[in-house]
């Protein structure tokens, strides 16, 4: 605090001196006619009543009526020689036409008495001895009046900035939940707001970061240990059949592995806000035939009747590869768990569109219905590699939805099944 302090107390008392300063001499510099004109009036009867008592006299007489009157006003009064003054023309003229010449700042008044070349010198009496020491005592207490204001104006700030290093330093040391909270009445409480955000969606992305990696490392150890069993056995195995047989079901390991690679990078490439979502205009009807149709074969495999009942939509918005992938996994998490059918609709309502897929199976229990859109999350831990997934279809779906301004939930379709609603706004 005391480096703050001291600091802005400098800049501010160094400042305030030289304000004062600068408009001191800009207004003497503005306003010397005026002032002239003031002080030749002040004092021009003075010096009328003086010249008038010399005017006349010779030499010697007018010292000696200096040395009468000079006691009874006050002034510096002295004869001088004009050719001793070094006058300008200006103060020449100003003489010829019977006005005061001022010289020293106001202090110094030279009048005319006749057409001699002896003039009168006027002066006004000197300031008091201890005036510099005045005007310094006057700075000081201006600058001890600034330094109390600028204190108790400076502890306040000082305080809220401590208290935001110290979150920050406990932030540093992983204390991840720091946050800050201070009074509305404080200039950087907005500082700290944008902290808090910081710091909250520093811990939520370390959070997922962790997850994901226990996440992956579990779900990569089914298909490596299948592979390494499936590798042990093709040793083992002398009959040629059952060796295409396990190299077959070795290759749909690895695809199972690249498709959970590729569902992964996708997965955490939304999440970061690593990939820029360019939005292109899309034939609406033609695009939704393709992502139906990329599908189809899946549908048609699993006994599934799959239709689209409606394209309110002539043409969207969307990043098509994202949005498509997400549509593909709410297809084929309808496929995997529908009975007979699913059927799939595109609609505008108001400033959002709005895909629907709606399936006859089981449906999704309401306290699961938050969860299925977690990262490697089942609501059926039991399940295998033939009903299940990665966890990971869903979630991404909610991470595209958002990346376009929308969402993503789950209620009971027409037949009891799921019906998924992804939504996303309208962007011109």
């Amino acid at each position: 605090m005391l480096r703050l302090f001291l600091g802005l107390f400098l800049v501010m008392t160094v400042g305030l001196i030289l304000a004062l300063q600068t408009v001191e001499r800009t207004f003497d510099a503005l306003l010397d006619g005026q002032m002239q004109s003031y002080n030749q009036e002040a004092v021009r009867g003075q010096a009328w009543s003086l010249t008038e008592q010399l005017r006349g006299l010779d030499g010697s007489a007018r010292e000696r009526q200096l040395e009468a009157v000079r006691p009874h006003y006050g002034l510096g009064l002295t004869l001088v020689e004009s050719d001793q003054l070094a006058l300008t023309d200006q103060e020449k003229a100003e003489l010829a036409q019977g006005l005061l010449v001022i010289r020293d700042q106001y202090t110094q008044f030279i009048s005319r008495i006749d057409d001699g070349p002896q003039l009168l010198s006027i002066s006004l009496p000197a300031e008091p001895s201890l005036m510099p020491f005045y005007i310094a005592a006057a700075y000081l207490m201006i600058a001890v009046m600034i330094g109390f204001v600028l204190f108790f104006w400076v502890r306040p700030h000082w305080r809220d900035l401590e208290t935001l290093r110290l979150a920050a330093e406990r932030f540093g040391d992983n204390d991840l939940s720091a946050r800050i909270q201070l009074s509305k009445r404080s200039n950087i409480r907005d500082l700290a707001e944008h902290f808090n955000l910081m710091a909250a969606r520093i811990e939520g992305l370390i959070a997922n970061q962790r997850e994901l990696t226990n996440a992956v490392s579990h779900e990569l150890r089914t298909p490596i240990a299948r592979l390494s069993f499936e590798l042990d056995q093709l040793k083992q195995q002398p009959d040629p059949t059952q060796n295409r047989k396990l190299i077959a079901d070795m290759y749909a390991d690895l695809g199972e592995l690249e498709e959970m690679v590729s569902e992964l990078l996708t997965y955490a490439s939304l999440e970061r806000g690593a990939t820029v979502i360019s939005r292109e205009n899309i034939q609406a009807s033609h695009w939704l035939d393709s992502v139906v149709g990329s599908v189809a074969l899946e549908a048609e495999a699993a006994g599934v009747q799959l239709l689209i009942v409606e394209c309110q939509v002539d043409e969207v918005r969307i990043e098509p590869r994202f949005m498509a992938r997400a549509v593909i996994n709410l297809l084929r998490n309808a496929i995997r768990y529908a009975d007979e059918r699913v059927e799939v609709s595109l609609v505008r309502t108001g400033d959002h569109y709005e895909v629907r897929v709606n399936d006859d199976g089981p449906g999704v229990p309401l306290d699961g219905r938050e969860k299925i859109f977690e990262p490697f999350s089942r609501l059926d831990a039991s399940r295998d590699r033939r009903t299940g997934g990665f966890g990971l279809g869903l979630a991404l779906v909610r991470r595209v939805s958002q990346s376009h301004g929308g969402q993503v939930e789950v209620a009971d379709s027409p037949w009891g099944g799921a019906s998924f609603r992804m939504t996303w706004a309208h962007v011109d």
